[in-house]
């Protein structure tokens, strides 16, 4: 009788690694989308000024 509960529940243990999720690989990946940056403290770069068009 012990090794029908450990089978048991062997087999719900098991059942409950498993993921629901319909999502693509590809789609949750890009949940993680790592941007460079430049520096220790991870600052991006400020952008340079736009040129003024001479009016």
């Amino acid at each position: 009788m012990k090794k029908v509960i450990w089978a048991v529940m062997a087999i719900v243990f098991n059942s409950l690694l498993f993921s629901c999720s319909t999502d693509p690989i590809a789609a949750t990946d890009s949940l993680y989308n790592v941007r460079a940056t430049e520096g220790d403290d991870h600052d991006p770069p400020i952008p340079p000024p736009e040129d003024i068009p001479d009016a």
